[in-house]
């Protein structure tokens, strides 16, 4: 069985039942093939004996199940086109849009002495991506010295550039913008110039970050050994253990960033610390052939191990609900998603969610006071926080326009209140408040009048 994916598909639905709601109410979205575009130089391209993380990511996505194809304006790595072994019955078709060699400035205006069509824009006239994964920037780095402030705001700015001509074919596409691997290559002034550069990323990504369009941070350094012989060949490609490190951090984002849906139209799935565990509840509007749905938990969004099973309704048009209690889980945060089981053995996914717990077991929460306003200040609230944890606050008009935007920091017992003034938004009715952290986001609605 094949799972299809709704689009566009973004973040925010995961965690957001009032957003979901909307969607619901202006109508089903459109299922399709989720289209990944890998974007970047040689370490996306790969060569003719280490292929690039593309091949073990595409196993990996298989055994997920995701309807999925990679696509790009070439099929080619450096040096030839290898053979790919068959992978569960499938072939791949080595889509990508890696360029072995190429800047920032490359990417955007062509290689100097090649025809104008080498270049994003007109590659993008090919295809539309729902998903970019995007490693750009490692050439950037090799300039002798430690860059200037000057020649990184370049890099930045055509990373932005980028992301622009990106959308202007695909308006409601997932960004997933890498903070690079390191490099132990050349005197050390490169992989220092990386550092520099990742350290910028993520004010990049909020700066760049829509509802419509996600820009989401992926940590592909930490942990990643560009000794020769470790994760690479040469101190800056990787080799078989490189390429499977990155492999996995692709995986994990996208499989985070995307709603899988059952065959059983689920309407909620969500997780509530309380002191004794955490408490799931999920609901279906219909089901069909649905045998039973494995709970499943994990520490850190990936490693998942089954910790309970619910009986499913078989087939049936009526809403039906469901809950489990985790009594066993660990203070911090813990990853949950449904595996659903159909009578004839076929399985598919449900979206992650994540819960927090402190250790006094009680619920990290968020809440916003009043909700509707008529231009009164507004209390916004962190709880059960972990002590001075950071996160950043984001506020959107529902078109997805931020309007606002600002660092914050739980205090040395975890929470966190900030007043917010409605004068200081733009004119609008509704807006949307989002506290993002590392590993989960919290949404509330305001309403102004």
């Amino acid at each position: 069985m094949k799972i299809t994916l709704p689009l566009p598909l973004v973040q925010l639905l995961k965690v957001s039942l009032p957003m979901l709601f909307l969607v619901l109410f202006l109508g089903p979205l459109q299922a399709q093939t989720l289209r990944i575009m890998p974007l970047g130089n040689s370490i996306t391209q790969g060569n003719t004996e280490y292929v690039s993380y593309r091949y073990p990511l595409w196993k990996k996505l298989l055994d997920a199940e995701v309807d999925f194809e990679f696509v790009g304006s070439h099929n080619e790595n450096y040096g030839g086109r290898p053979t790919y072994e068959a992978y569960n019955g499938q072939t791949f078709n080595n889509r990508n849009e890696g360029h072995w060699g190429w800047n920032t400035d490359q990417i955007l205006n062509g290689n100097p002495g090649e025809r104008s069509k080498q270049q994003l824009s007109q590659w993008m006239q090919r295809y539309t991506p729902d998903i970019v994964l995007m490693h750009l920037g490692t050439n950037d780095m090799f300039k002798g010295e430690i860059l200037d402030e000057a020649t990184l705001n370049r890099t930045l700015d055509n990373l932005q550039e980028t992301v622009r001509q990106i959308r202007v074919k695909s308006p409601n596409v997932i960004i997933l913008m890498a903070q690079l691997i390191p490099i132990d290559y050349g005197n050390g002034n490169a992989n220092r110039n990386v550092s520099n550069l990742n350290a910028r990323i993520p004010a990049l990504a909020q700066e760049l970050n829509t509802i419509q369009s996600p820009v989401v941070v992926v940590d592909q350094n930490t942990g990643f050994d560009a000794t020769s012989g470790r994760d690479t060949y040469d101190g800056l490609h990787p080799n078989a253990s490189g390429m499977e490190k990155i492999a996995q951090r692709w995986f994990e984002a996208i499989m985070d960033q995307i709603i899988v849906p059952l065959p059983v139209e689920l309407v909620s799935f969500k997780g509530i610390a309380t002191t004794s565990g955490v408490q799931l509840s999920w609901s279906t509007a219909s089901e069909q052939d649905n045998s039973h749905f494995e709970v499943q938990r994990a520490l850190d969004a990936s490693d998942f191990a089954a910790i309970g099973q619910v009986e499913g309704a078989g087939t049936t048009s009526l809403t039906r609900s469901y809950a489990f209690e985790d009594k066993e889980a660990s203070a911090g945060t813990s990853y949950y998603r449904l595996k659903q089981v159909d009578f004839s053995g076929e399985t598919s996914y449900s979206n992650v969610v994540a819960v927090t717990t402190s250790s006094d077991g009680l619920a990290a929460d968020m809440r916003l006071y009043p909700t509707h306003t008529r231009g009164d200040l507004v209390t916004l609230q962190l709880m059960a926080l972990q002590p001075q944890e950071k996160f950043n606050v984001e506020i959107y008009t529902l078109e997805g326009k931020l309007v606002k935007t600002f660092a914050a920091e739980a205090d040395r017992r975890g929470n966190y209140a900030e007043r917010i003034n409605p004068a200081e938004l733009q004119k609008a009715s509704l807006y949307l408040v989002r506290a993002t952290f590392p590993d989960r986001v919290y949404l509330r609605h305001l309403m102004v009048d």
